[in-house]
């Protein structure tokens, strides 16, 4: 099953509008065989009725599996980040943000075979697919130029780790549907399929300072940040379908080796590594080949299928998480995976559910409960994998403590004598703070 069953149906009904060939010899690209009856106008002329259809941008899939974000927007918008368009034309604002490049590679041969206004649907569509993906997740399009899209993810006064878990989500799920769902209906029409290149970087509070650029009427509200410049250098250099990130990322969130390479290069006719993003005798600064595949793997809802391709499944057995607060016994929240930063001290609940209601056990079954953290914190702590003291055998939940740095996930094995077991995994992001340190001010100048 596919998150955008819309966008990929809809691009398929254009890619095979009709049978189109090239006549041999012809200089204009445009001039195409059986168009006789086109008619070459500059006057402006509307869409067809029909067009929009296929743009219609539906969230109750991405809603269903990664929940709502608190982050996203009340209004989709594109230009001056809404929550910092107060400033003054000499005013500036040292505050963090997270900034992403996202290029679209290949539209530009759909010229070749297919019409401008066709070209124009396939562009848009894939345009306003990314707008409407990076905007739940709470990211604000700043600026699109051409096939490409600068996005901006940070809301003022938040915290940035969920900044970074938003763009890593984002950037995961554009990354899968282009290269995997969109792949094959243009590999059935002849074309090569549409690629996408994705960069990521992190800017602290103290590394971004927002302000405007220009004059009175025409001026932009934009980012000044050795990470914003370097988040469009490491999309440059990311190759087809991959996402590239910044060290600042992988120390905010602790990530995981398992999601992380060091990019090859080929020098000399040799395979070597490509540590730095830049170099210099001043500063050298590392980057990373984000594995999109193994991160979204994670997800209990993604799996590989024969063809080593994700695909999202239904699973009837789920976990469902929640903040929980032991002292009053009382469900605070309910908790998506990897949907944001959870504070350090929390309690999470765990309900093992059947069909979408509480599990109960059976006799011949046993439950068993186990966590799986990463990062410093635990590695010190030795408790990288523990199973509760076993307190929570045969019980169809568990309370979590969330007190280590990183990202990490519940194991619930429901283990049967005479039929397989079912085994359920729930990842979720712990953030270094505790709600006391939980304070996230930005600095005006």
């Amino acid at each position: 099953m596919s998150l955008f069953k819309n966008y990929k149906s809809g691009i398929e009904s254009v890619l095979g509008r009709s049978d189109r060939r090239f006549e041999k010899g012809l200089k204009s690209p445009y001039l195409l065989l059986n168009e006789n009856s086109k008619v070459y106008s500059s006057v402006a002329t509307a869409i067809e009725p029909d067009s929009k259809t296929i743009l219609e941008f539906d969230s109750s899939e991405l809603q269903k599996y990664f929940g709502q974000n608190e982050y996203s927007f009340d209004n989709v918008t594109i230009g001056n980040h809404p929550d910092f368009e107060y400033l003054e034309q000499n005013e500036t604002l040292k505050h963090h943000c997270v900034s992403m490049f996202v290029d679209i590679k290949g539209s530009t041969r759909l010229a070749l075979k297919y019409s401008l206004e066709e070209v124009r649907l396939i562009k848009d569509t894939l345009l306003t697919l990314c707008i409407n993906v990076v905007s739940h997740f709470g990211g604000h399009v700043h600026r699109l130029q051409g096939d490409a899209a600068f996005v901006q993810f940070v809301r003022k006064n938040s915290n940035p780790n969920n900044s970074i878990i938003n763009a890593l989500n984002a950037a995961s799920v554009l990354c899968q549907f282009v290269s995997e769902d969109l792949s094959a209906a243009f590999e059935s029409y002849g074309l090569d399929p549409i690629k996408i290149r994705i960069g990521l970087d992190y800017g602290n509070d103290d590394e971004v300072m927002w302000s405007h650029y220009g004059i009175t009427n025409c001026n932009e509200l934009t980012t000044t940040s050795l990470h914003t410049d370097l988040a469009a250098k490491l999309q440059h250099k990311a190759s087809v379908n991959s996402i590239r990130i910044g060290k600042n990322l992988v120390d905010a969130t602790e990530m995981k080796e398992a999601y992380i390479t060091t990019p090859i290069v080929t020098k000399n006719g040799q395979s070597v590594e490509d540590r730095y993003i830049i170099q210099s005798s001043e500063f050298s600064y590392r980057q990373f080949v984000f594995n999109w595949k193994k991160y979204l793997n994670s997800f209990s809802f993604y799996r590989l299928n024969g063809n080593g391709k994700l695909e999202i499944i239904d699973n009837p057995y789920t976990l469902k998480a929640s903040i929980y607060i032991p002292e009053q016994e009382i469900i605070a929240s309910q908790y998506y995976e990897n949907n944001y930063a959870i504070l350090k001290e929390k309690y999470i609940k765990y309900q093992l559910m059947s069909n979408g209601v509480p599990y109960h056990k059976k006799s011949f079954e046993k439950i068993v409960w186990e966590a799986f953290n990463s990062g410093r914190e635990a590695v010190v702590a030795k408790e990288e994998h523990h199973n509760f003291e076993n307190y929570f055998v045969n019980k169809t939940y568990c309370i979590a403590h969330a007190g280590y740095h990183g990202n990490h996930y519940l194991k619930c094995t429901i283990q049967r004598e005479h039929s397989n077991n079912v085994v359920l995994k729930f990842p979720i992001y712990v953030d270094n703070k505790s709600d006391s340190e939980a304070n996230f001010n930005s600095k005006l100048n």
